[in-house]
């Protein structure tokens, strides 16, 4: 996605020299196919990172609470394996989000310098 955002950043820089009737409609439907991708993507990255906040609490809940012995490290160390998970997932979704944002705000300065011309 983020080759395609910037794929169409370039082509859209280069055709607004001379905009027309049909390039502004065409950059209106992709402006908004690039919001609707972000908001996509912010929904999953809220989701994984809430599932990262019950299980980290699960793992302090549980190495607090549980008694220890031989199944509870068991527990805990597969709660700990799936918060890490969560963790690393949540990370790449946040840097993707990101970068989706700024996509998407570039797009929005160069639909002003569409209309401007």
């Amino acid at each position: 996605m983020d080759k395609k955002l910037r794929d169409y950043i370039d082509y859209i820089e280069k055709a607004s020299d001379e905009p027309s009737e049909e390039l502004i409609e065409y950059h209106k439907v992709m402006t908004q196919q690039f919001q609707h991708e972000r908001f996509i993507h912010l929904i999953v990255t809220m989701f994984f990172a809430l599932f990262l906040l019950i299980f980290f609490a699960l793992f302090i809940c549980l190495s607090i609470f549980l008694p220890q012995g031989y199944a509870a490290d068991y527990l805990l160390i597969g709660i700990g394996l799936i918060t890490a998970i969560f963790f690393v997932v949540t990370l790449f979704y946040v840097r993707h989000y990101y970068q989706l944002e700024n996509g998407t705000q570039k797009l929005e300065e160069l639909t002003k310098k569409l209309f401007k011309r």
